[in-house]
């Protein structure tokens, strides 16, 4: 029996459905990359933004029509947008054989069994406490590995669906985490990225309320093979100093931090229920910036939120043009049903203002973009490649401050340290040429 998943939404979701592939792999079914070969679809949906909500409904509907064609082909559904769906997916989609939630993939097999009996049902049981190090995954990269280690998110930012779908934080143990990381290691893999809706808050349920996330990367660094150890995604009012300090002195950790704002203006942050003040926000970035050399910052902004005033927009351009980001994620508000915003907040913004304020803000990034990459002309970077960068012979890679380097090459190194020189800037990537290949990195 062959099977196809499809993963939409953030890197969370991608480990997920390595899990899943795994499992079924172990259990005897085929991967396939193509679904029209499949006799098992399963979808992997997220549902943080509306876009991403009707992704899954139009592979619903795609792959509903293979299911017309091939009547043995079992149809299940996953992740966030089936978590808030629920019993409405299979209501709606008569297509679809199995709902489940974000909290039971390590169910997979006994899902499919169950559906290959002629069974049409939802399932959204809690099995976080079986997720661990020795459950069979199938990394889609060969020397990059994702490694969730906290689930759910306590915050309830009023915009937010993600606390309903994934529920309350929870954390891995540490040492099976540590063992996880063991077993990349033996593999050869190169880069490991820990991940979690609120990454910083890893082991804060654990009795003592710490975070436990710079003694992760401490001991993750301690593997010869891992040359690299990334973290997503950031809380800004959960960053610690341990932590802060950890990435400056620890050389195998990646100069970065995604710190989402989602806003200037303390009057939006309030409304949207997040833990912090603008003041805090600056002061947190210029820490990081003082402390870690050469790093480089992300965030996220929601433009339109209901009751953004001009005097509001201002305050979120101010702080962007003060903190110098390496780049920004930009999304109009739109009205997530079952937030809290949803329910008290009227969506008071036209949409071509919505519209306006996001192209102007993209337009002040660029400009800081450019600016800042200019640093990096006629001066060599160490990358790691992750493959090729489009049709025409160039590949791609990333410095360990997320600087994406486009250069031309006749060969593919995936997994390799090479040494480029740029020779151009651009808003976006870096582009240049390969000075050598880096041995024993």
């Amino acid at each position: 029996m062959k099977f196809y998943i499809r993963t939409f939404g953030c890197q969370m979701n991608i480990n997920e459905s390595e899990i899943m592939a795994g499992l079924l792999t172990d259990e005897g079914f085929d991967w396939t990359e193509n679904p029209k070969e499949a006799d098992l679809i399963i979808i992997n949906s997220c549902s943080v933004r509306e876009k991403a909500e009707n992704k899954m409904y139009g592979a619903i509907g795609g792959y509903g029509k293979l299911k017309e064609k091939n009547k043995n082909l079992i149809l299940g559904v996953g992740g966030c947008s089936a978590e808030k769906e629920k019993d409405n997916i299979l209501k709606r989609f008569k297509n679809v054989d199995f709902v489940f939630g974000t909290r039971n993939v390590v169910d997979i097999v006994k899902l499919v069994n169950r559906a290959k009996t002629g069974e049409r049902f939802s399932d959204f049981s809690d099995k976080l406490e079986e997720v661990n190090y020795k459950l069979p995954k199938i990394p889609f990269s060969k020397h990059h590995a994702w490694v969730t280690i906290i689930y759910g998110c306590n915050k309830y930012c009023t915009y937010c669906i993600v606390p309903y779908t994934r529920g309350f934080e929870k954390s891995r143990p540490l040492e099976d985490i540590i063992k996880e990381v063991e077993d990349y290691a033996h593999k050869g893999y190169k880069e490991i990225t820990f991940l979690g809706q609120n990454v910083d808050s890893y082991g804060k349920d654990f009795g003592d309320k710490k975070s436990k996330l710079d003694i992760l990367i401490k001991k993750a660094a301690q593997f010869d093979s891992i040359k690299r150890i990334w973290f997503l995604t950031s809380y800004p009012s959960d960053i610690t100093e341990s932590l802060i300090y950890t990435v400056a002195e620890e050389k195998k950790a990646a100069k970065y931090f995604h710190l989402p704002a989602q806003s200037g203006s303390n009057n939006i942050l309030k409304a949207m229920n997040r833990k912090y003040t603008k003041e805090e926000f600056l002061e947190l970035v210029y820490k990081i910036k003082k402390e870690v050399t050469d790093v480089t910052i992300s965030s996220d902004f929601i433009t339109g939120f209901p009751g953004e005033t001009d005097i509001d927009f201002e305050e979120t351009i101010d702080l962007i043009k003060k903190c110098r980001f390496d780049r920004i994620n930009l999304a109009e508000y739109s009205p997530r049903e079952g937030t809290v915003a949803q329910k008290f907040k009227e969506d008071d913004i036209p949409k071509h203002i919505k519209n306006k304020r996001l192209q102007y803000l993209m337009e002040i990034q660029k400009l800081i973009n450019l600016e800042e990459n200019q640093k990096y002309l006629d001066n060599e970077v160490l990358i790691i490649q992750e493959g090729k960068a489009g049709k025409n012979g160039s590949y791609m890679g990333r410095t360990i401050n997320n600087k994406l380097v486009i250069y031309d090459g006749e060969e593919e190194l995936n997994g390799e340290f090479l040494k480029i020189k740029i020779n151009k800037v651009t808003p976006g990537p870096l582009y240049g040429e390969m000075k050598e290949r880096v041995i024993g990195k």
